[in-house]
């Protein structure tokens, strides 16, 4: 029931639970507007609540987060609690209520995820209705419980009915399954010929006029969209341990393997030591493991090494490991290891962060290259962020980049503060910015006219060799007599579906098409096959049958209803939010002296 909203439904049950907490105070001050959604104010402690059990979900995990994680974090947080006001307010529009009766028969039938599995609840593992139901009839039962789920159902049942009715008028034709089920299930195999138009119609053969250009850009104009941009000035400091790191870290594997040559047992040196959690708790074993499995420094040395002897620290990208040989072929091994990790020491961190704090200060006094400069730092300059791309080629993932760039309140020429991502820390100079608009015609004709000029070469291409193939005699009609009077190469396919990408024919090409109407064993003329022309002769075919349909059809059908409820909900929920007026005041919370100043830039 839940399955379609689930996370807007979800920041609903938080909202709920948090209710009373509003009114109270945050550090002495009245509780707070942080934001406004359609005329609704977003409170501190309503907003705080949703981010924090975004936060406590992710730190369940168990992994060190980074910068760009707490922003992704929060983002999600503030998106969630957005569309809860939307969808409060559709309730209160529209009216939906729950009744008691209503209620009372969800307590019964529908059990919360977290109730179906508790231990109290379970018989040989697997939830056990009678014991929940016996659950709210025991007169030991603590009200307070039945409280908290009577507010989680007085919660979810109105979005489940608001759910229902957006989803209402949603349908799935019988024949629509069956074209799906046709489309996912029915193979071909064929061999063809890939022609490069270029190779037939040379270009002065064609011409592009300026009337063709201006028609195609105007016909596409949605295409010639360039999306806002921010020029940047950009310092990364990678976090990677020192020279010194690393030889502490072979210090301690040569003792390690010295120990174990002195009389230890190796299963219990790698069970204590080795930072393989998974290889040391089976005494250092990796398993048999064919030598291409095997880091090629790995391979060499337990390749070079006799059985039962262990081997000097062996050096990989991820650190040193001690290996001994139990067994071995030609091309497989037995192999254990003790894995001692390169890992930073305090005093490689610490010193990472005093050359970051004395950059920070060079760069903010006298800007960012000065201070790369300085402190013979490599820059990378005028580096383009674009909206809604995190990844910036040869520098990595940066996704919390193009949004402080392009933020109004973000200042040109100003630094920002340290932020960290999987690859390091990254501060940043901000140089210029260009708003999301139109490309001009005049800078877009190039690529208008390559385009035009290809798909023009494509046309006589085909013309040409469907003329020829037009004047072969009847009995030389085949792919294969045709290649060779054309002298080309024939090439053949793997089995392959309507919707795969099929190298040489493309993906929903009319060559992909050509390949299940054709005829078997009959050559077809020429047929568009993506950035080249091709002609195909159809090997085999397997076609579905209406009685296979028959077999799958009502589970098929509440598939795609699912799947077209999907889109359908996500639409409308972007349509609710596209009416919206939405307002962030969190940048005057997190500094409301000045929401305009830029202070707090130390890492």
């Amino acid at each position: 029931m839940m399955s379609i909203l689930a996370v807007a439904f979800v920041g609903w049950l938080v909202f709920e639970g948090i209710n009373d907490m509003r009114g109270g105070n945050v550090g002495g001050d009245i509780n707070p507007v942080v934001g406004e959604v359609a005329g609704n104010d977003i409170r501190y402690n309503d907003w705080n609540s949703f981010h924090q059990n975004q936060l406590a979900v992710m730190r369940q995990t168990g992994r060190v987060m980074t910068d760009e994680d707490l922003r992704i974090v929060e983002n999600q947080a503030w998106e969630s609690l957005i569309n809860a006001t939307l969808l409060e307010g559709e309730l209160d529009r529209l009216g939906i209520q729950v009744t008691d009766s209503e209620v009372r028969q969800a307590f019964f039938t529908q059990p919360p995820q977290e109730m179906m599995s508790h231990a109290a609840f379970q018989t040989d593992g697997q939830f056990d209705i009678d014991k929940y139901r016996r659950f709210f009839t025991d007169p030991s039962t603590d009200e307070t419980q039945l409280l908290q789920i009577e507010n989680y159902y007085r919660s979810l049942l109105p979005r489940a009915k608001l759910q229902a009715l957006v989803e209402s008028g949603i349908y799935v034709s019988d024949e629509e399954a069956w074209e799906f089920f046709r489309d996912t299930n029915e193979t071909a195999r064929v061999r063809f010929v890939n022609i490069d138009p270029s190779e037939t119609v040379p270009d002065t053969a064609i011409t592009v006029s300026d009337s063709e250009i201006r028609t195609f850009y105007n016909e596409h104009r949605e295409e010639f969209i360039r999306p806002a941009s921010a020029r940047t000035n950009l310092i990364s400091i990678a976090l990677r341990p020192s020279q010194t790191d690393t030889a502490s870290a072979l210090k301690r594997a040569t003792s390690l393997a010295e120990r174990v040559r002195a009389g230890e047992m190796f299963e219990d040196v790698a069970a204590n030591e080795s930072g393989d959690t998974i290889s040391a708790v089976d005494g250092g074993f990796m398993g048999h493991r064919a030598r291409t499995e095997l880091n090629p420094a790995l391979a060499n040395a337990a390749y070079a090494a006799r059985i039962g002897e262990v081997t000097d620290p062996v050096e990989t990208p991820f650190g040193f490991h001690i290996l001994r040989v139990d067994s071995r072929t030609t091309d497989s091994l037995s192999l254990r290891q003790i894995y001692i990790p390169i890992e930073m020491s305090p005093a490689t961190e610490d010193s990472i962060f005093d050359f970051m704090d004395e950059l920070e200060g060079i760069a903010l006094a006298q800007g960012l290259t000065t201070a790369a400069d300085s402190l013979d730092s490599s820059i990378n300059l005028d580096v383009q962020l674009t909206a809604g791309v995190s990844f910036v080629p040869g520098v990595g993932a940066l996704g919390v980049a193009p949004d402080w760039a392009l933020e109004p309140e973000t200042e040109i020429g100003e630094i920002s503060r340290f932020w960290e991502t999987p690859t390091g820390f990254h501060v940043f100079e901000l140089l210029g910015r260009s708003d999301e608009g139109e490309i001009p015609l005049q800078e877009v004709t190039p690529n208008i006219r390559t385009q035009l000029l290809i798909d023009k070469k494509k046309e006589r291409a085909a013309e040409i060799i469907n003329g020829q193939l037009t004047n072969t005699p009847i009995e030389d009609a085949t792919l294969e007599a045709a290649a060779t009077t054309m002298e080309w190469t024939v090439e053949e396919t793997t089995t392959f579906r309507r919707g795969d990408f099929v190298p040489g024919l493309g993906q929903g090409t009319e060559a992909i098409g050509e390949a299940f109407g054709s005829v078997i064993g009959i050559r077809s003329n020429v047929v568009d096959a993506g950035d080249a022309i091709a002609v195909i002769e159809v090997l085999e075919h397997h076609n579905v049958t209406r009685t296979e349909f028959e077999n799958v059809k009502e589970a098929l059908l509440l598939q795609l209803r699912f799947e077209r409820a999907q889109q359908y909900v996500q639409r409308w929920m972007a349509a609710l939010r596209a009416e919206a007026t939405v307002e962030d005041h969190r940048a005057l919370l997190n500094n409301p002296s000045n929401a305009d100043s830029h202070e707090g830039h130390a890492h």
